[in-house]
């Protein structure tokens, strides 16, 4: 299986380019400057060159306090772009797994959400990736919407790292 993912420098994919070889799979990190969300035109044909048979966008803006200082640029990213990956895993008959983030809810659950709780985002973050989420299914409905909360590596800015650093 050959698996493109998205946001090569990102945490997600790094994870995934380090893990895949280990599970069989053959995963092709994108990102930029071949595609770049910001960038609609760059995406088709950096996925059609990757020759996937699944995609994982895990790029994102994930600035989350930057966010709702930066409502369009978080927009453009994180719901723009989220339907311009699923267009194009479409066009090129693929699934897409997106990542998606648990922002979509207003965090005011006692006890852990769950898939079909009502969604209510409480931050510009959250709602761009709510967006993110309505984009891709109205793209295709080959896919899956994966809700992740406090990702973390060895790499990149987490909230481990930098609670570790203080």
């Amino acid at each position: 299986m050959r698996l493109a993912v998205t946001g090569r420098h990102g945490q997600v994919a790094r994870a995934l380019t380090e893990a895949g070889p280990l599970l069989g799979v053959e995963v092709v990190p994108i990102g930029r400057p071949e595609l770049d969300l910001a960038r609609p035109e760059t995406v088709h044909p950096a996925l059609a060159q990757a020759e996937p048979d699944i995609v994982t966008n895990a790029a994102a803006y994930t600035a989350v306090d930057q966010a709702e200082r930066e409502p369009k640029q978080a927009d453009t990213i994180n719901a723009a772009g989220a339907g311009t990956v699923a267009a194009a895993a479409r066009a090129l008959a693929v699934p897409i797994i997106q990542l998606s983030t648990d922002y979509v809810f207003d965090g005011g659950k006692a006890t852990p959400y769950l898939e079909d709780d009502p969604v209510a985002p409480s931050t510009i973050y959250g709602a761009s990736k709510l967006a993110g989420e309505h984009a891709v299914t109205a793209a295709t409905p080959n896919h899956v919407i994966l809700r992740t909360a406090w990702v973390y590596a060895p790499y990149g800015k987490n909230f481990v790292r930098t609670m570790l650093a203080l």
